[in-house]
């Protein structure tokens, strides 16, 4: 084992590691002083042997000499962990200095191994023992650590090192200065005293938290390296933002830093610009992608005109790795206090349930505290993948006790005017071609904000098991059979109506169906159907048993489509135009048509009628495809083609405009025959039905336009609606307009104009957002959304944002119109501080989108 040694200048330098050292000419003055020293450290004419010693897994090698030591002590090999000491004799030396070093010893191959290999530079270097004493520019390298200081000492058999005086430390998760450093190369654990600088920890995404790839700037009396990715600081700082004076910091009285898990501190005063603003006696921050960590949250404050000042907090349970419980408490000054909650479990890999709960006894708004809306809301949500025999289970529950309440307190205009909740649960088995499924549903649709009794109407199923399998040919002929039936027990309660108990329903619905082959292009199938539906409740009087048996013929004739593709490629796209007719003739019979009648509505099965009519439809599409030259595959759309433009056109032509008599006059109901078309009630008991036309336009990936209107050949439009979208770079627009000229199929009409005097309805809603709250600078969104029958705007709602880097600030403005239940102003602002969370009521979650 040879050591390189380094002669001349005023810097001493020992290279433990053999890397790229070499020797420099001396000058002739000191030749001889330089042979003397090589006589001293070996004989004349000998070469010392190599002792071996075996390496630990983490003990980094080291080799040195100094002037101290003499050839007995260069021999010793035994200590563990640091090789024997080799030495030049004489001869190779003289021979190294007077060939000018051009030729260099070899370097030994255990030495070149920077992962088991410490290097030391100072300007000066003494060894006493296993230790090194270094002095005047220190430099310490192992692995990817690197430690400067003024003074150091290195204990060779325990990794240990001591440094003082402008002490850096950089290893590649952080950067730290201080001014002592005691820290171990072996087991990479130290401390350091009066240390600042920055630990690097992974940032992920985390949905409804502000982000930033930022290092954890700290400072502290004492910090010590734990272990790996773990710090503990006392009476320190710790901080996303570089700048304190611009940011935020939290100043502790002890912390640990969990690098890529969590951020847990104790004593905490946390500081904006400088400002105290919050001490916390502990603070947990979570950097996982689903946070999960006991304690309290923190806090939401905000005021409202009709709600008053508004202050809540919650704790979170973390139970197990499974399971986690939030509880929340809300003041509300003006109205009363509201209990929340949230449970979330994963009870396996494949299933997973949360359930949410917000009620609040309401003490009313006005000057009589007339305008009371007291009541409760549930949301379940969860499904199973993988239940016991191969089934797959689904829960999705959502229930509220008045609209009133929904309308007062539900956190988004759409949510605030939506009058359904239903609560719904089925299991689904599908085996082969066949399904089997046992569902249990209650819906239920709010007539008015009323909250007296009466007010909805519901309808419910439970229990209820369905069975069907889709078509199989019969043998090797060209026919093929289908089927589905179903028994469940259904009830519905209304204004006028309400079904004694829970009354039973039994249906099954054989089909067959001839697929022939295609004849000059045409397809022609023909079916023929049998339904038979037992129910044991009606609408009669007495609510007696009826049975409805239907006959049931289709016939779906396809002519062959049109197809023509342009020769010319234009804006360097081909295109195709393809135009595909299609005609479809059903005729239904009942047994007995006044039965129809009688039948309880639960679902669209109880909306069939006899009928006799004829759907014709026509598609045209305009396809474009990238043009490439032949033989070349285009690595974005990979020569696939997309819709430019589609337009489908359909209309009905009723044989029998009176449905077998079902059809009263003065009577709104709906019926299958007419459901089947629009999902719009129409004008009934005309042979032709409205013109019902889909436009869709996409030119391109960012810009997207649909328009759907329903025409009547007698009275002209009857509802359109339109949704267009586009996106142009950090900028995003959407526009929908939804208008119905014919009000008689509404339940209910604007709030505050009577049923007879609206004729119309007519509601815009527009939506822009501008750049992204994850990204430094301004952000922003607005939405309004405008009725323009009664010229008044329902709701506005403004939020503008802006990401300092470390912490942004968040203001929305919003103005309801919903009535006397909710009218007026309502201001929301947070601070969102990078990868910890939000101070304020304005959630990152209530952050308006638009969606592709």
């Amino acid at each position: 084992m040879r050591t390189f040694i380094r002669i001349g200048g005023s810097q001493a330098h020992v290279t433990l590691s053999m890397t790229g050292t070499v020797f420099h000419r001396p000058p002739k003055a000191r030749l001889a002083v330089a042979l003397l020293a090589m006589c001293l450290f070996a004989p004349l004419g000998k070469h010392p042997a190599l002792a071996q010693t075996s390496l630990e897994a983490r003990q980094p090698s080291f080799a040195t000499s100094s002037l101290s030591d003499g050839p007995e002590k260069a021999l010793q090999g035994a200590r563990k962990g640091a090789p024997p000491l080799g030495c030049f004799s004489t001869r190779d030396a003289v021979a190294a200095i007077l060939s000018g070093g051009e030729q260099l010893p070899p370097i030994p191959p255990e030495f070149q191994n920077r992962e088991t290999t410490v290097t030391i530079r100072a300007d000066s270097q003494q060894k006493i023992g296993d230790t090194y004493k270094l002095k005047g520019h220190v430099l310490i390298n192992y692995r990817d650590i690197e430690v400067r200081a003024d003074d150091a000492t290195y204990d060779h058999s325990s990794g240990e090192t001591v440094a003082a005086g402008h002490v850096t430390f950089n290893d590649p998760r952080s950067h730290l200065e201080a001014d002592e450093a005691h820290y171990n190369f072996v087991t990479e654990k130290g401390w350091f005293a009066n240390a600042r600088g920055y630990v690097r920890s992974p940032a992920v995404p985390r949905r409804n938290v502000m982000v930033t790839q930022n290092p954890f700037y700290v400072s502290a009396e004492r910090l010590e390296a734990l272990e790996e990715n773990t710090y503990q600081l006392d009476r320190g700082k710790v901080s996303l933002c570089d700048d304190e004076a611009k940011g935020w910091s939290l100043q502790t009285r002890r912390a640990r830093l969990e690098l890529g898990d969590k951020v847990v501190t104790h004593g905490t005063l946390f500081r904006f610009l400088r400002l105290p603003l919050l001490y916390a006696p502990v603070l947990v921050s979570s950097a996982q992608r689903e946070p999960r960590q006991s304690g309290f949250l923190i806090p939401t404050i905000g005021n409202s005109a009709q709600k008053g000042f508004i202050i809540g907090d919650g704790f979170f349970w973390a139970i197990n790795p499974s399971v986690d419980l939030l509880l929340g408490l809300t003041n509300y000054s003006a109205r009363g206090v509201a209990p929340s909650g949230r449970l979330r479990a994963r009870p396996s890999a494949t299933s997973d349930i949360i359930a949410e709960f917000f009620s609040i006894d309401d003490r009313g708004f006005g000057p009589n505290r007339e305008n009371q809306a007291s009541g409760e809301s549930v949301l379940v949500q969860g499904g199973a993948a993988d239940l016991a025999h191969g089934f797959r289970g689904v829960v999705d529950v959502y229930y509220i006790n008045s609209l009133a309440f929904q309308s007062t307190w539900a956190p988004s205009f759409t949510q605030a005017v939506s009058p359904e909740v239903y609560q719904n649960g089925f299991l689904t088995r599908n085996f082969g071609a066949y399904s089997a499924n046992f569902y249990v549903s209650r819906d239920q649709d709010f007539l008015s904000t009323s909250q007296a009794p009466g007010n909805s109407i519901i309808i419910g199923q439970t229990p209820s098991f369905f069975f069907s399998g889709i078509d199989r040919q019969v043998g090797d002929s060209p026919f093929y059979f289908a089927f589905d039936t179903s028994t469940s027990g259904v009830w519905r309660e209304q204004p006028g109506f309400t079904t004694q108990g829970v009354a039973g329903r039994l249906d099954l619905h054989p089909v067959f169906t001839l697929r022939s082959k295609p004849f000059w292009g045409f397809h022609l199938t023909p079916s023929v159907g049998l339904r038979v539906t037992q129910y044991g409740t009606s609408v009669t009087p007495q609510q007696d048993p009826l049975t409805r048996l239907l006959g049931e013929f289709a016939l779906d004739l396809r002519p062959p489509s049109l197809e023509k593709v342009l020769a010319q490629p234009h804006w360097g796209h081909r295109f195709k135009h393809v135009i595909e007719p299609d005609i479809l003739y059903r005729l239904v019979r009942v047994q007995d048509p006044e039965e129809i009648q009688h039948v309880v509505r639960i679902d669209e099965l109880d909306t069939l009628a006899q009928t006799n009519e004829i759907e014709y439809s026509l598609t045209s599409t305009i396809l474009m495809r990238k043009d490439t030259p032949q033989g070349q595959s285009d690595p974005d759309e990979a020569g696939s083609a997309r819709e430019l433009l589609s337009l489908r056109l359909a209309q009905k032509y009723y044989f029998d405009p009176t449905f077998g008599g079902a059809l009263v006059p003065g009577q709104l109901v709906v019926f299958e025959p007419t459901l089947s078309l629009t999902g719009f009630a129409f004008a009934q008991g005309r042979h032709l039905s409205p013109i019902v036309g889909v436009l869709k336009f996409e030119p391109f990936s960012n810009y997207d336009t649909e328009v759907k209107a329903d025409i009547s050949p007698y009275a002209g439009f009857l509802d359109a609606g339109l949704t267009s979208r586009v996106r142009r770079g950090p900028v995003a627009l959407s526009v929908t307009d939804f208008y119905v000229s014919r009000t008689e199929s509404l339940i209910t009409s604007p709030p505050s104009t009577p049923p007879s005097q609206a004729t119309q309805f007519n509601l815009l809603r527009t939506l822009f957002t501008f750049g992204d709250i994850n990204r430094k600078g301004f952000s922003g969104a607005g939405g309004v959304d405008y009725n323009f029958v009664l010229g008044i705007a329902h709701n506005i709602i403004g939020q503008a944002s802006y990401n300092f880097g470390c912490f942004g600030l968040d203001f929305e403005y919003q103005y309801y119109e919903l009535g006397t239940l909710r009218r007026g102003n309502s201001f929301r602002i947070a601070l969102a501080l990078a990868n910890v969370g939000t101070f304020g009521n304005l959630k990152a979650r209530d952050t308006l989108r638009i969606t592709y």
